[in-house]
């Protein structure tokens, strides 16, 4: 999954709400559902009066004549209204919530996430306290859908300390239950996830600091939060991600080997059918019994060597649990493609 997939998931699937609001709903509870009728109530016009800015500014203390029609709706809702500006979400939650005719405006992502706490009243404090360890994390906003399957895609991850791409800085998701897959190259690491309740996009600067992205993308809000890092490091992602790489190395060595031979083994039939051609146009030589057994000789050790090379590839398949056929076939597609790239004369 690369940042374009990645915010294509994001607009199809997920309802996006900032960290900091989603607390204060669990916070608030079932008061916020008296606040917002008690609130359209009071605002509800129909000549474009924006009323709702009104009682904002009354709520923020700007004084105004006629601000003291609020002041009943201002005392009822009181503990609302503290926690909405501890949580820096007043705004979000009136005048950016309605018309200025009053009416409530559709699709909200906090009457969204406001109504997924009402159907999960009993875990409203484990969504409270992933929201907090989010935060604390780094992360500004969620980004939620449910139906997510994050072992749909395959990851990837550039060494930084490595020579080979000459980058200072780098991209990459991290999850939980990683599982390398086996490449042909070492770089890039690339990864799926047997399954993950979150998938963080991070940022790797000069081989010394991980910044999150602004938000994070999460499939539940009431998994056990001991299954995120406890913070966001090198040495708790990246070098997670290395290490599991470095337990594969076998599999990295297996796969190269594998597909060096079939390659290599093809290159040696293609050269030896070239070289038939050559010999069928040289008509004196056609009758050459001598040149004929050597032919006949080398057409047998090619096909014992091609036994071997399909021997030998399905001794790894059955030694691997992560290398199969299409694994292989895959990489073989890659490497010529590389290839075919790589003597391409772009002058």
């Amino acid at each position: 999954m690369n940042y374009l997939e990645r915010n294509k998931i994001i607009n199809k699937y997920c309802k996006t709400i900032d960290t900091n609001h989603l607390i204060a709903l669990c916070e608030i509870g079932t008061d916020y559902e008296s606040f917002c009728n008690d609130l359209e109530i009071l605002i509800k016009s129909k000549k474009n009066k924006d009323l709702v800015q009104k009682v904002y500014d009354a709520i923020k203390g700007k004084f105004s004549f006629g601000n003291f029609k609020y002041k009943n709706f201002m005392e009822k809702h009181k503990h609302t209204i503290e926690i909405m500006n501890k949580y820096y979400c007043l705004d979000r939650l009136t005048i950016f919530s309605y018309n200025s005719e009053g009416k409530r405006k559709q699709n909200l992502a906090e009457d969204y996430f406001y109504q997924y706490i009402k159907e999960h009243k009993k875990d409203i404090e484990k969504i409270k306290a992933l929201a907090l360890k989010v935060r604390e994390l780094g992360f500004h906003k969620i980004n939620f859908g449910e139906q997510l399957d994050f072992t749909e895609y395959e990851y990837e991850l550039y060494n930084i300390y490595s020579n080979v791409y000459n980058i200072s800085t780098c991209d990459f998701a991290f999850l939980e239950n990683m599982e390398i897959k086996p490449t042909y190259l070492k770089e890039p690491i690339k990864y799926k996830t047997k399954n993950s309740c979150y998938c963080m996009f991070l940022q790797c600067f000069n081989n010394a600091e991980i910044i999150p992205y602004e938000d994070i993308i999460l499939n539940s809000l009431i998994f056990d939060l001991r299954k995120l890092p406890n913070k966001i490091t090198i040495k708790s992602t990246i070098n997670v991600i290395q290490e599991l790489a470095n337990k594969n190395e076998q599999e990295y060595i297996n796969i190269k080997n594998a597909i060096d031979l079939s390659i290599t083994t093809s290159n040696l039939v293609n050269h030896f059918n070239e070289l038939l051609i050559i010999y069928n146009k040289i008509d004196k030589e056609k009758n050459n019994k001598e040149l004929l057994i050597l032919l006949n000789q080398m057409t047998n050790i090619l096909g014992q060597l091609q036994s071997f090379e399909g021997f030998f590839q399905k001794q790894i398949i059955s030694n691997s649990k992560n290398i199969t056929n299409d694994t292989i076939e895959k990489e073989k597609r890659l490497y010529l493609d590389r290839k075919s790239w790589a003597n391409v004369d772009i002058d």
